[in-house]
């Protein structure tokens, strides 16, 4: 390898903020945002199958929604307590699980780290959003709450947990981007901080959002209808702290490098169109 092409693998960062780099991370973000979103929900899905199946419900799920064929008579306090919690205690633990999967894959100078941001962005809105947002409007957890007669004081307790969840995993997320960027530069500082959270953050997070509202058009359930806010108002939160991040500055890696990850990217487009064909006609499930 001759110096021209030794100093062509270890540009300093500003040369590296080239539109063809912005689109490259922007779509790689844009590919766990999404992937990460379907997992998260079918993970729902599969839990409502399985928790229903316990109390002998039959179910019939599609790509957005879920249907149980019960009277209301039928609904004992364990079952709704268990069927509509189960998938939020799911959601919580995959979230923690990737929480140390990205510290484990921290110091190295890999892309992928960013599905486990994505995942723990939306585990956490999922969960802590259906803390604040499910007590507010009495659909996901608020089936719980309502069954469970809470007060107005245990209730207000509640939508305050969902709350500081959301706000903590919001100003944690500015360290998280910023420290994630090692995967494509060798330093991190307020001058290419706008050109990195935009194309990491920003675009994924708009357009995204879009597409998960065309996947599950016309029946956008409750986090559907309602993630995409939280997750801006956390966004929001996230940029107010981010511009107060220090300056960092990370080892050489001869790996490092601003590529596509071809295989997380084609992944994404499958599981969203095979899974959108799949499951666009309801499947019943009975348990007699």
């Amino acid at each position: 390898m001759n110096v021209r092409q030794q100093a062509g693998r270890f540009l300093m960062p500003m040369e590296q903020l080239t539109r063809r780099n912005f689109w490259i991370i922007a779509i790689n973000s844009l590919a766990s945002f999404v992937l990460s979103y379907l997992i998260i929900f079918y993970l729902n899905q599969l839990s409502y199958v399985l928790t229903s199946g316990m109390y002998g419900y039959p179910i019939s799920v599609d790509y957005a929604s879920v249907f149980f064929h019960v009277e209301p008579y039928q609904w004992t306090h364990d079952a709704v307590f268990t069927i509509f919690s189960s998938g939020y205690v799911l959601t919580f633990i995959f979230g923690l699980l990737m929480l140390l999967g990205f510290y484990y894959v921290l110091p190295d100078a890999l892309p992928v780290k960013v599905f486990f941001f994505w995942f723990v962005m939306h585990a956490g809105n999922y969960v802590f959003g259906g803390l604040l947002l499910g007590n507010l409007f009495t659909q996901g957890l608020g089936h719980v709450f309502n069954w469970m007669y809470l007060l107005d004081t245990p209730r207000m307790l509640i939508s305050l947990t969902g709350f500081f969840g959301l706000l903590v995993i919001s100003l944690m997320a500015a360290y998280w981007v910023g420290i994630s960027s090692n995967a494509y530069f060798v330093k991190y500082n307020e001058k290419m901080a706008p050109f990195f959270i935009t194309a990491q953050v920003f675009v994924p997070y708009l357009i995204g959002s879009a597409l998960l509202f065309l996947y599950f058009y016309p029946k956008n359930m409750f986090h559907e209808r309602w993630g995409w806010v939280v997750l801006g108002t956390m966004l929001l939160i996230f940029y107010s702290r981010a511009q107060y991040m220090q300056d960092l500055l990370f080892e050489e890696d001869e790996t490092r490098q601003i590529r596509p990850m071809k295989g997380l990217i084609i992944t994404a487009i499958a599981a969203l169109i095979i899974s959108r064909l799949f499951m666009s006609h309801s499947f019943y499930i009975s348990w007699n």
